[in-house]
């Protein structure tokens, strides 16, 4: 898989996404800054050299049901970071937590191509120093965790060379396995499970996900589940 580094960039999902479209091969893309990121629901997530910010693009076959695909990512990312599995957890769908506030997260994009292929782009970003003392933390409605708290010697390179083999390897089995391997280690991590929240606009206790990555949510109505998509999940109560 080709590894390319850019100094500035707008987003690194968006570069990505040219790449497949113009017919290229699998890449690992990391920018120092970038000045035009995103999140799920069109958020901005701006990136400097305080975090890590990346994309992996390569192709799935189009009939590959992608269900999943971010928790299994997030899993990959918490196992090499946190191999005790005793601080990062997961907030479905695409959130990762460090000490109950958050470290990073998941986008992922995708585009259609020529034949039978889909390109699918993973964009990661984690944050690596802890704020300045003088930051505005009203503007982390989530709270900001850094990966330095839990690596001193954390730095974008370094991190990005010990999640780079776990990842390529996720992807090549996930292209054959999908997301049922990854719903007891998501388990293991889960943020939220056994907790009063809010998906959309219903409001139950959070009871795991399935095994194509649904938040399985618990109403009076019965077990309801939820897909990712343009969801989102709030606790109702806080930990």
């Amino acid at each position: 898989m080709e590894r390319r580094h850019l100094a500035e960039c707008g987003s690194t999902n968006t570069e990505a996404l040219a790449h497949l479209r113009d017919g290229g091969g699998p890449l690992i893309l990391w920018a120092d800054r970038q000045t035009a990121g995103r999140g799920r629901l069109g958020r901005a997530w701006q990136s400097d050299d305080s975090s890590l910010t990346f994309s992996i693009a390569r192709t799935f076959p189009v009939e590959l049901d992608l269900s999943g695909l971010s928790l299994a990512v997030g899993c990959t990312v918490a196992d090499v970071l946190d191999p005790a599995g005793e601080r990062i957890r997961l907030k479905w769908p695409n959130d990762l937590f460090l000490d109950d506030a958050k470290l990073g997260g998941i986008l992922i994009e995708t585009v259609p191509l020529v034949g039978e292929r889909r390109g699918v782009v993973i964009g990661i970003g984690l944050n690596l120093q802890p704020l300045p003392a003088d930051a505005d933390r009203a503007a982390f409605a989530s709270g900001h965790a850094a990966l330095q708290t839990l690596d001193p010697d954390a730095t974008a390179a370094a991190t990005l060379d010990r999640l780079a083999p776990a990842l390529r390897a996720l992807l090549a089995d996930f292209a054959s396995l999908g997301f049922a391997p990854w719903q007891a280690a998501f388990a293991r991590r889960d943020l939220t499970a056994g907790q009063r929240v809010r998906v959309g606009e219903q409001v139950g206790t959070a009871r795991g996900v399935s095994l194509r990555g649904e938040l399985l949510l618990e109403t009076a109505a019965g077990i309801a589940p939820c897909s990712g998509g343009e969801l989102s999940l709030r606790l109702e109560t806080r930990l």
